[in-house]
């Protein structure tokens, strides 16, 4: 019966990769729903070459399901830039999807493309495929515009997040997450991963429509720029704000740490352990949540090399997979 559990993974590209590789143990039938509002340099220059929707995200996961190693290379090769500065740094992949984007007339015939000669074993759906950026009101009524300024250091608490244009969600991935078994949100960050996926109109309709078991990975850290100062209970509950009463049903939170070196590298950049207490685990099941608390952490000696973005405490996928598992074979089709 496992098998045939049709499970849902919606986020950035990272996070979602990392639930998809879990629950590859479980099942075959396996959708990543992926936000497509980053700014970043790669992507931001891809965007502007041909006004598409972040394309990066997208290319990392094709890559990282791709039966093909040299075209997985391919992907995430980035160019030197030597001669043309303009170009350093920059994802083959996302130039690809740029262009593909203009000869077949569209962005979503251009990541299927990429995906089929990349032959991806999981799905990969963008969230939306016209071009839209993320906005957030901050705690003081100011309005910044644009993924990099949402995530920049140094200013008032975020308030709101929203569209700076109102873009539709993609039929496809409405259709998935109605149809979906399962559907997994994070882990990732939670403005510019997990809610710009959710503030697409249709989005939380479509898995409030779903019969399927709505589970939350909870980040395992705070992130600078977006969650300063946040605890877990935090996280979840503009997870709850923005779903609605009722439609999330389990949330993953981890209790382990890291080597106390790593620890210490991490709390140098801003980033700080997310470790809740009993009255704090009592508050998110106050929230109608179910709290799963464990070991989720992978544990290595070392932080992991990332290009122009910023490290953090990562999930041990073993782990995922099995609680995943558990909660996906008890739970398939539970929602009315």
């Amino acid at each position: 019966m496992s098998n045939s559990i049709r499970v849902v993974a919606m986020g950035g590209g990272g996070g979602a990769s990392q639930v998809l590789a879990a629950a590859q143990s479980f099942t075959d039938h396996l959708t990543a729903v992926i936000a497509v509002t980053d700014t970043g340099r790669s992507t931001g220059l891809a965007r502007a070459i041909s006004n598409i929707p972040a394309p990066g995200d997208l290319r990392a996961t094709i890559a990282s399901f791709s039966d093909d190693e040299l075209i997985a290379r391919l992907l995430q090769h980035r160019l030197s830039g030597s001669g043309v500065r303009q170009l350093e740094g920059m994802a083959f992949g996302n130039l690809l999807l740029a262009v593909l984007s203009e000869v077949l007339g569209d962005f979503a015939s251009a990541v299927d493309y990429v995906a089929q000669m990349a032959g991806t074993q999981v799905r990969v759906l963008p969230v939306a495929t016209e071009s839209t950026h993320l906005c957030a009101e901050l705690a003081d009524g100011t309005i910044v515009e644009g993924e990099l300024a949402v995530r920049g250091l140094s200013k008032p608490p975020i308030a709101r997040v929203f569209l700076c244009d109102m873009a539709p969600a993609y039929a496809p991935a409405l259709e998935a997450i109605r149809e979906a078994d399962f559907i997994v949100l994070g882990p990732g960050s939670l403005f510019t991963s997990i809610l710009a996926n959710l503030i697409f109109p249709g989005i939380p309709e479509a898995i409030r429509m779903s019969k399927g078991h709505v589970v939350y990975i909870c980040n395992t850290t705070t992130q600078p720029g977006q969650t300063d100062g946040f605890s877990a209970y935090d996280h979840i509950k503009w997870i709850t704000q923005t779903l609605g009463a009722g439609v999330l049903d389990t949330v993953l939170i981890n209790r382990s740490s890291p080597d106390p070196e790593l620890l210490r590298q991490y709390e140098d950049e801003g980033l700080f352990l997310l470790y809740p207490e009993e009255e704090e685990i009592a508050m998110i099941g106050d929230l109608g949540v179910q709290p799963i608390v464990r070991d989720f952490s992978e544990q290595v000696g070392s932080k992991h090399a990332l290009w122009n973005k910023q490290d953090t405490v990562r999930h041990n996928i073993e782990t995922l997979g099995s609680t995943l598992y558990e909660l996906a074979t008890a739970n398939v089709g539970e929602r009315s």
